[in-house]
């Protein structure tokens, strides 16, 4: 890759040459700064005792690696970890293996040239599947520290769904923008632009129109752009650094060339362009090459071992930082909360989750079709659909089947019901972005719930200026880890259904009385729940412990868990009599303590309760606690 946008096709060793390259040149600058060697290094020079002739700098560490979570260390009453000691045999294997790949490189100087100045970087290509049902697995892939190419037909501007899906993408990525950390870098176009980058390309450029004067078409594109572009926030535009306008009959070479000529220069102003690095996380990086060609996936074990059979060993706490370094930049992915294995191919995951979050044309089954349907209408992702298909993929995808669904349900792509199966019962789950049932019929008649303000609370709403796609299935997923999921009788079946529809859920609040349920929706970024109360009278903060884990947990999804440092919402609340559609969630929660209010859907006056706080609780405690300070006192 050079400078004028020319880039090379490289052979499929190039991954290894390219490490080689950078360790090569460490080795050689630092034995040319030590003065050890006056004349260039000759393929006979071999590492030998217990301590390499090349130093290491251990002091260089990434900006990027030292924003990193720091590493959680027991308490000091506890046992510190024990390090394995180095024995000679191990000391002398390792010195034996360092020599071997210091000749191995400069072996390869046809391929490494030292005195090559120019600057190199691996890209990691993601191509996102299309189908919606693929939308809740970008999450696990999209990163700060990208650049994003955007592709939109250019001859389908006046689609709504075709806006909608760009303005989805466009959204998504804004999710994930450090807009409120600064945006530094070290090569901003303006000063108003935003990370991650966006490089917007537009295809059909021939379909646009008839004209052939090239600044006609030119506008022309422009103009259909513009109707894509034309809903985005403010903010949202400032991620935009590039737009492209392809013909789909002409190869353009000159404008593929640009692209990629502009791609360097954003990569070259990503703050992991060209940071220090730990030499020794090179040597590690070059292991698990040679190990990747032939495993996908490994365990926290082996890289362990692999990690301290090094000429310069890493210890654990180093070893973790390499990994969620990596991670970051999702090179591969690595959990501390699920540390039994490291996944070497970031792709090999992504097929993984295409096996079970998958568009009905990609599976089929005659033995088990009546689950296969289940799974289609309910998302009810039963063991002998499972079994189906880990048993078409390959060995190893089937030997670390209950690993991957681990990492899938980590990222709430498939939910496990509270609920313990019995001894003979196999286990089973639930994939939300597969549940494509709409409920029967009135979700309020399909309970019983009668339109009685003393049985429905009011509406409380979670307000988002762009609610991404995936939020409320996490919120669901997190809801169905505290409480079951409702269930109800269907008239002429044995088994009971339960209450999981499409962006819809209802939860037992009380599993052995049945008498309180929580309903949760999503109406165009907004996500609301309502209290169906059976038994007891709704009264003032009835409802706190539910409002307060809600919130809760959203802040922890979007801000935690997935860095979403740009999504925010308010809450609102709105007369529970609201059919759930008509919801506009327009009433805020104020700080002075209201009574009553005149209602826009009953057009009526009703009782304000406030069951979703104590804060005229709060407020009239306060007044009593300062009321009973007065007693017994006289003031002139």
């Amino acid at each position: 890759m050079s400078d004028d946008g020319i880039w090379n096709k490289l052979d499929e060793n190039y991954e290894e040459t390219q490490t080689h390259a950078r360790l090569l040149k460490e080795y050689m600058g630092k034995l040319q700064d030590k003065r050890t060697i006056k004349e260039p290094v000759e393929a006979h020079i071999a590492i030998k005792d217990n301590t390499p002739a090349i130093s290491f700098d251990e002091s260089k560490k990434s900006e990027t690696v030292s924003k990193q979570p720091d590493i959680i260390k027991p308490p000091e009453t506890a046992e510190p970890p024990a390090e394995h000691p180095v024995t000679p045999q191990q000391s002398n294997q390792s010195s034996e293996k360092a020599a071997r790949d210091f000749e191995t490189m400069l072996t390869a100087k046809s391929k490494v040239d030292v005195h090559d100045k120019e600057e190199y970087a691996t890209f990691l290509l993601w191509d996102f599947a299309g189908d919606e049902e693929f939308y809740h697995t970008h999450q696990t892939f999209l990163s700060q520290d990208a650049m994003y190419l955007v592709v939109t037909k250019l001859n389908e501007a006046e689609d709504p769904n075709a806006q909608a899906l760009f303005r989805l993408w466009i959204d998504s990525i804004h999710c994930y923008s450090r807009l409120e950390e600064g945006n530094i870098t070290s090569d901003k176009t303006t000063l108003g632009d935003n990370d991650p980058p966006v490089v917007i390309v537009g295809t059909w450029k021939d379909a646009v129109t008839s004209e052939t004067d090239s600044k006609k078409i030119e506008i022309a594109c422009r103009e259909n752009l513009l109707k894509y572009t034309n809903e985005l926030a403010d903010n949202e535009r400032g991620h935009v650094r590039f737009e492209y306008f392809i013909s789909n009959k002409d190869d353009e070479c000159s404008a593929f060339q640009q692209i990629r000529k502009n791609i360097l220069k954003l990569a070259r102003g990503m703050r992991t362009w060209n940071i220090d690095y730990p030499l020794k996380f090179i040597q590690l990086e070059q292991r698990l090459q040679e190990k990747k060609k032939d495993l996908p996936i490994i365990s926290f074990k082996d890289i362990k071992h692999i990690s301290t059979d090094t000429p310069k060993p890493l210890n654990e706490e180093e070893l973790i930082l390499f990994l969620e370094f990596h991670h970051e930049l999702r090179a591969l992915v690595y959990f501390r909360d699920l540390p039994d294995h490291i996944i070497l191919d970031t792709q090999w995951l992504s097929d993984a989750f295409k096996c079970i979050v998958t568009a009905e044309k990609f599976q089929a089954s005659t033995k088990n079709q009546k689950k296969w349907n289940e799974f289609y209408h309910t998302g009810k992702l039963n063991y002998e659909v499972l079994e189906d298909i880990f048993k078409k993929e390959t060995t190893i995808l089937y030997d670390h089947k209950d690993y991957i669904l681990k990492v899938m349900e980590k990222f709430d792509i498939i939910i496990r019901p509270n609920k313990s199966e019995g001894a003979n019962e196999n286990p089973y789950y639930y994939v939300p972005c597969m549940i494509k049932a709409d409920p029967e019929f009135d979700i309020y008649k399909m309970f019983n719930v009668t339109k009685d303000i003393d049985k429905r609370s009011t509406w409380m709403c979670f307000k988002f200026r762009f609610l991404p796609p995936h939020l409320n299935n996490h919120l669901i997923a997190s809801l169905s880890r505290k409480y079951n999921i409702a269930e109800r009788v269907v008239t002429g079946q044995k088994e009971r259904q339960i209450a999981l529809f499409k962006g819809t859920a209802i939860f037992e609040l009380q599993e052995t009385t049945k008498c309180r349920k929580l309903l949760v929706m999503t109406c165009p970024n907004v996500i609301q729940i309502q209290v169906w109360e059976f038994g007891e009278v709704i009264k003032r903060g009835l409802y706190k412990y539910i409002a307060d884990f809600v919130t809760e947990e959203l802040n922890t999804i979007m801000h935690t868990r997935f860095k979403m440092s740009n999504v925010k919402f308010e809450k609102k609340w709105e007369c529970g009599l609201t059919e759930p559609k008509c919801v506009t969630g327009s009433n805020k929660f104020m700080e002075e303590p209201i009574t009553e209010y005149q209602c826009d859907t009953c057009q009526i006056k009703h009782m304000f309760i406030d069951e979703w706080s104590d804060q005229h609780n709060k407020g009239a405690r306060e007044q009593m606690q300062f009321d009973s300070s007065l007693a017994g006192k006289c003031y002139i």
